[in-house]
């Protein structure tokens, strides 16, 4: 054991000694990290309470001025909608296809004449909607008139089916209750930020990165022709291996460390209220890569080749786990979860959201099980090729 201990802390020493190392390991994560999360901080916004504004809705109500719609009336003068749309009445359907064209009105929305004819002979209600340019406005005025028409046919269906008498028991059962309110996606936290996302996919990126270390290490070695003269001391292979894993994943657990607290008091990072949980995704990703270069030097003759493959499967899987920018869910979550960092990303994005276990464990336990795949390749490789001159 004290021969592994010195050949860990000889690692050690030799990686404070390189200012490029010590640069690429602490310095460029945290430039990275601020960088992105300034430059796409519009683009994912920034956590917060969005409002929505008022805007101008264009109405127009085709049937006579003796019979226009007193459903629809009513329901624009309720002061929940009121605060949302102000409606305006509009001459016929081209004023308001004018009106939404130059700007006018955000959107409108076209009565057909009979409405409330038809809904009192049970026919089905409908409108017909023309969208404006703000794609916001469309969807806000959309929802608002879509539950305005389902709320109208499910009454009009519950009166057919169970009588009058259904209506006036719905619309008590409903009064003092809001048809919508604004909630988180958790209690605890608000969405993450940019820089909070881009932390997390950094973070996970260079602790992937750190088995360059250890391919520079094992091969420096064998380059330096240096592993002829260790092998001929009283210091055994695996012994030599494990001192080198030892000594890197230390640094690798200091440079986890300093980009978790860095980020957290200098651009405000919240990873969650689980440091105990953090702390073991970063350790199995440090496992993870770790194994992951082992496996990759004991089949690569070069040095140069064994980094390029590393870098090349660390760039591949941030880009598909979303790291790189955030993709669509359908592809992230296929091919995404074939990756290394879509587990680890998804478990510390959960925990910054301060979600229940149960939605954590899972990505936990899949990269246990990622680790234990890759450790079982990495001994077996080491035991049927090894590590020697």
């Amino acid at each position: 054991m004290a021969n592994i201990w010195t050949i860990a802390v000889h690692e050690l020493r030799r990686l404070f000694r390189s200012c490029s190392m010590l640069i690429n390991l602490f310095l460029l994560p945290i430039l990275l990290i601020f960088l992105l999360g300034s430059a796409l901080s519009s683009v994912m916004g920034g956590g917060k309470d969005q409002t929505i504004e008022s805007f101008r809705v264009g109405i127009v109500d085709a049937g006579n001025p003796a019979e226009r719609s007193q459903l629809i009336g009513n329901f624009l003068k309720s002061p929940q909608v009121a605060e949302i749309i102000t409606a305006e009445t509009a001459d016929s359907r081209e004023a308001a296809v004018s009106g939404v064209r130059s700007g006018q009105y955000g959107y409108a929305v076209i009565v057909p004449a009979g409405f409330d004819k038809d809904m009192v002979t049970g026919k089905e209600a409908k409108l017909e909607y023309i969208l404006g340019k703000n794609r916001t406005d469309n969807m806000i005025a959309g929802t608002v008139f879509d539950n305005f028409l389902g709320s109208i046919n499910y009454k009009q269906a519950a009166a057919m089916t169970l009588g009058p008498q259904a209506i006036s028991a719905m619309t008590e059962s409903g009064q003092g209750n809001p048809a919508a309110v604004l909630g988180k996606l958790n209690d605890g936290a608000p969405a993450y930020t940019a820089s909070q996302y881009y932390a997390a996919a950094m973070l996970l990126m260079f602790l992937l990165l750190c088995g360059q270390m250890v391919i520079t290490s094992l091969y420096s070695e064998k380059d330096n022709h240096t592993l002829f003269r260790i092998g001929s001391m009283p210091v055994k292979g695996r012994e030599l291996f494990i001192g080198k894993m030892l000594g890197i994943g230390l640094v690798s657990v200091l440079q986890c460390a300093s980009i978790i607290v860095a980020t957290r008091f200098l651009f405000g990072v919240y990873w969650g209220n689980r440091p105990g949980l953090l702390m073991l995704v970063c350790l199995l990703m440090i496992f993870a890569s770790l194994t992951l270069s082992v496996i990759i030097s004991m089949f690569v003759r070069s040095a140069a080749l064994a980094r390029a493959v590393l870098s090349g499967l660390t760039v591949v899987m941030t880009f598909m786990s979303g790291g790189m920018a955030p993709l669509p869910d359908a592809w992230v979550n296929t091919g995404g979860a074939f990756s290394i960092n879509h587990w680890g990303m998804k478990g510390i994005l959960r925990m910054m959201l301060e979600s229940p276990w149960a939605q954590i464990s899972g990505s936990i336990g899949m990269l246990s099980l990622i680790c234990l795949v890759l450790g079982s390749m990495a001994f077996f490789s080491y035991r049927k090729v090894g590590y020697h001159a």
